[in-house]
This record gives C-alpha cells, structure tokens and sequence, in this order.
C-alpha cells in the first residue's frame, strides 16, 4: 500500500485494520494524533488502528499487531476459566 504524503496540515499517517479480517485497509494523511504507539482508536463501523509520523509507521504497525494479539490471548484466557467454571457448576 502507497504511504500517503503529509503536509504541515496534516503531520501524521492514519492506518485502519479491518476487524474482522486483519487486513490493513486505509493509510491516509491525517492531522488526527491518537496518543502514542500504545493507543489508538476503535470504530463501529468495524475498524480500528492509530496514527503516527511517517518515519514511525512500520513501528506503530508492528505495536498495534502485539498488542492486538495480546489481547486476544488474554480473552481466550479469559473465556477458558469461564469454560472450567461452566462445567463444575452445570455438569452433572
């Protein structure tokens, strides 16, 4: 995918992953900051992702995909002891 160019308007590069999918869908220029290589943003329209400067954007990627499947090993986690205590509850 072609990194858009910025301007002084526009310092930073906006990237979006499709939730479902995990593909990477949007890179645009943008004057939008959304906090740093541990933040970014959510949207209900089923995506999400960050934005950053340029030289930074492989750095930011690479954070946003750790820390996506972090997040995703802590749910399945998560949903294993929901699972366990299930059954020692409702099994006869």
């Amino acid at each position: 995918m072609k990194i858009p160019k910025t301007t002084p308007e526009q310092p930073y590069i906006l990237f979006k992953f499709n939730i479902k999918t995990g593909k990477l869908i949007k890179l645009e220029a943008t004057s939008a900051w959304w906090g740093g290589k541990n933040s970014g943003y959510i949207c209900t329209d089923g995506t999400e992702g960050n934005s950053c400067p340029p030289k930074q954007l492989d750095a930011y990627i690479q954070a946003y995909k750790k820390r996506k499947i972090t997040s995703i090993e802590k749910e399945i986690t998560k949903l294993q002891k929901q699972l366990i205590n299930a059954k020692k509850i409702y099994q006869p």
